[in-house]
């Protein structure tokens, strides 16, 4: 098969992929940090072997609002915590008891201002070490194994009550009569003791392991017959993610998955470069990931009105995991100096709504898919790399090292934190 057969039925395959929507972004895409850049395409040549080790991290206090692109607090992504409902239809209540008593009359109460609502405040860091190993078979098809393994934490954990009533701000935000200002200081009395009730920890939070492992089959064209460009290259993969990472813990309100919460993934990405005037190359990259659905055990929004990560009832449903989708363009200097190659990149990422069958839950199952930590995100990303290679012609092993720079641009329902690191890589050809 000739150089331009094989490129045209990648791009037929290419096409069928997309309109079936079973495409991908392995473990990468996530609201709680930058993407990393996704690549370039695969080189074609017969069992070659390549080796990557990518070791990033960053930290932040700030996130974009759901449904806007305001900076906020970190943990406000979901908007205010209204805790003035946070009892309201939780089933199983208990009267007598002071805490859900106290609950109750909260409830009762009209809604006004910003009255019950506090706004949480953080740090977030992560750490995050990526294994990759690519093998080239023969006529262009290739092997991959992707795994992440990361440490993420979530500390300086605290408060604010958003209706002050002391005298020296005073409770303009909140016109309530005094007995309603009495049963909310008694709620925040009482705050420790009702999410002790509930088996609910507000508290700081770390998460560390492996992400979802990903195993990877593709195929690559290095088509260099043309005239007008040096090169036209192009690869299609796709394969399968295995849900290897630990879950969200349910019980920390601020826990935050390691991979995609134990949701198997199928997915494919395509990559295109194009080689002009001998030492600059544009790409671009898409991709997308289509989860399965799994029955798990979730905290669930029981009223309208609840807004924030603290949820008390818990109960099993069936969650369907909503569809990444990803977009890259880059231009690269490619080997501009020597070994020397700089790349500067955009990327545009978005997750879809989850949605979750509650029956037989003990809730409105419309309600607790109202919840904003269902809802979708988006992220724009800014990518900068530098790389050296230190590969020389006839060279069996080909070293590389390189730096890199993803920075968060804006986005809805995300962390804003960037992520800086360096990364080594070996190319061993075996002909």
């Amino acid at each position: 098969m000739t150089h331009k057969a094989k490129l045209s039925h990648l791009l037929i395959l290419f096409s069928i992929i997309l309109i079936n929507k079973i495409a991908l972004s392995y473990d990468n895409a996530h609201f709680y940090r930058a993407r990393l850049f996704p690549g370039e395409a695969r080189f074609e040549r017969n069992y070659l072997s390549s080796f990557d080790i990518t070791f990033a991290g960053g930290k932040t206090n700030k996130g974009y609002a759901c449904g806007s692109c305001e900076e906020v607090c970190l943990l406000n992504i979901c908007g205010y915590h209204n805790m003035q409902f946070l009892g309201k239809n939780v089933p199983d209540k208990d009267l007598s008891k002071e805490t859900d008593a106290l609950l109750n009359m909260l409830e009762q109460i009209p809604a006004q201002g910003n009255f019950g609502k506090l706004r949480f405040s953080g740090e977030f860091k992560i750490l995050e070490l990526v294994l990759s190993y690519y093998q080239n078979l023969t006529r262009g098809f290739f092997i991959h194994f992707h795994l992440p393994i990361r440490k993420l934490d979530i500390d300086s954990t605290c408060y604010k009550d958003m209706c002050p009533t002391d005298e020296t701000c005073p409770n303009t935000c909140c016109p309530i009569d005094g007995m309603a200002n009495t049963y909310w200081k008694a709620f925040l009395n009482m705050f420790g003791q009702i999410l002790q009730e509930h088996n609910l920890n507000i508290g700081n939070t770390c998460q560390k392991g492996v992400g979802d492992l990903s195993l990877v089959l593709g195929y690559t064209v290095n088509y260099e017959d043309t005239e007008v460009l040096d090169f036209i290259d192009a690869t299609i993969r796709g394969g399968i993610m295995f849900p290897t990472s630990k879950l969200r813990n349910i019980d920390c309100a601020f826990s935050i998955p390691l991979g995609y919460d134990g949701h198997t993934g199928l997915f494919g990405m395509f990559d295109l470069d194009l080689g002009i005037y001998d030492w600059a190359t544009i790409g671009a990259n898409v991709s997308a990931t289509w989860f399965n659905s799994r029955r798990r055990k979730m905290r669930l929004k029981t009223a309208w009105e609840q807004s924030g990560f603290i949820k008390l009832y818990k109960d099993f449903v069936r969650r369907k995991k909503g569809n990444i989708y990803n977009a890259t363009g880059y231009f690269k200097f490619d080997h501009f100096i020597g070994g020397a190659s700089f790349l500067l990149g955009y990327s545009y990422s978005t997750k879809h709504k989850d949605e979750l069958d509650c029956i037989p839950a003990c809730v409105d199952c419309e309600i607790a898919n109202s919840d904003c930590m269902l809802r979708q995100w988006k992220m724009h990303t800014l990518h900068l790399f530098f790389e050296y290679d230190f590969t020389k012609d006839n060279m069996k092993y080909g070293p590389r090292l390189n730096i890199f720079y993803n920075h968060v641009l804006s986005g809805e329902r995300i962390f804003k934190t960037g992520m800086a690191g360096f990364g080594v890589g070996l190319d061993i050809t075996w002909d």
